[in-house]
């Protein structure tokens, strides 16, 4: 019985070890990258028609956004569906910062994206981008 024990947290320790070194303590690994948010920040930032429309930049020039700002925007921000099962399905993307807290509106059909507004609601500035 003690030897079954032994074997048993032999077992157990070397798993152990094998988690340190596989999850480690490096901070670069993004773990969250299966999530349905990070899958959709994904594909928005992989659009390359959708970041190079002039809506964009538009909305960046007129609520004065540099371009980390909006990098974090589809990198780090956080996802909500406006409508789940919907056609065409809309998410709300909010970012808050120390000095801003920017929303997006983004529609998806298919494969097609469209901005449909970005507001930055701690300054508030009317931007008509269409």
């Amino acid at each position: 019985m003690i030897r079954r024990f032994r074997i048993y947290l032999t077992g157990f320790a070397i798993g152990l070890v094998m988690v340190y070194f596989i999850f480690g303590r490096d901070d670069s690994r993004d773990l969250d990258m299966w999530t349905p948010s990070q899958r959709i920040l994904e594909n928005i930032r992989l659009d390359s028609a959708f970041q190079r429309s002039g809506q964009l930049g538009c909305f960046q020039s007129c609520l004065n956004l540099g371009d980390s700002t909006v990098l974090s925007l589809w990198t780090d921000a956080e996802v909500k569906t406006l409508t789940p099962g919907g056609d065409p399905y809309r998410y709300l993307i909010t970012l808050r910062t120390e000095t801003r807290h920017i929303e997006a509106e983004v529609e998806r059909q298919g494969d097609d994206q469209r901005l449909v507004y970005i507001k930055d609601n701690q300054n508030p500035v009317v931007c008509e981008c269409k």
